[in-house]
């Protein structure tokens, strides 16, 4: 009788973020202006460009079925906020404060963040879509179907993070810190990624052959191999 063949782990197709948002379900929103803006109405309204300095959200408030098109803002505080169901076009924030933040089902398009500190915080079903992204800390986050679409990443800090379903598609990311992180179904195929930090962390990423090439000397120099032609 022939041996039995078990199929290895690494045969299996690298599962794709799933998103159930559709953000067309955002109509007949109530038109905002800045003065809704500023006293805090963000359930169901719809606000064109603003520009404010200062954006501040206690712990535990919601974000809930708004629309933000051309918001531009100097420093973002959302530390412990909830933001769901929303879409954001063409924000340009220097700085965004939100750790131990809960997004869940965003839409991104076409924005600029200088640096977003998000470490401690939940993503679920989050999508980037051409984003110029700074300094991003996802320390100790998990993400859960997160995809970035033709985005600039200058640096992204996953150092402890837990990911799953997670895809960089089109992007350009400068430096990839993965140190202690758990990784299921990151898919990097699609990114040209320039620097790795902490190459054992990226256990259960798929990388394309390409990648295999580029990060050949610094895995076997984690693996103790001498290449020695």
């Amino acid at each position: 009788m022939p041996a039995r063949t078990s199929r290895s782990r690494s045969s299996r197709a690298t599962q794709a973020p799933s998103f159930d948002f559709d953000d067309g379900v955002l109509a007949d929103l109530v038109p905002g202006d800045l003065e809704m803006f500023e006293a805090g109405r963000f359930e169901g309204v719809d606000y064109a460009p603003l520009a404010v300095e200062d954006w501040a959200l206690d712990g535990g408030d919601t974000i809930d079925g708004c629309r933000f098109t051309g918001t531009t803002v100097g420093s973002w505080s959302a530390r412990g906020a909830h933001i769901v169901e929303s879409v954001f076009s063409g924000a340009d924030i220097t700085v965004a404060s939100a750790a131990r933040s809960g997004l869940r089902d965003i839409v991104i398009r076409d924005s600029r963040f200088g640096s977003v500190e998000a470490y401690d915080a939940s993503w679920r079903g989050i999508r980037f879509t051409r984003c110029k992204l700074g300094f991003v800390n996802l320390r100790g986050a998990e993400l859960l179907d997160v995809a970035f679409v033709d985005c600039t990443i200058d640096d992204i800090d996953l150092m402890g993070s837990k990911a799953r379903r997670v895809a960089f598609d089109g992007c350009r990311v400068r430096s990839l810190n993965a140190t202690g992180a758990a990784l299921a179904d990151v898919d990097l195929r699609g990114a040209i990624v320039d620097a790795v930090t902490g190459l054992e962390g990226l256990r259960g990423a798929t990388i394309s052959l390409e990648q295999l090439q580029l990060m050949a000397p610094a895995l076997a120099d984690l693996a103790g191999i001498r290449v020695d032609e």
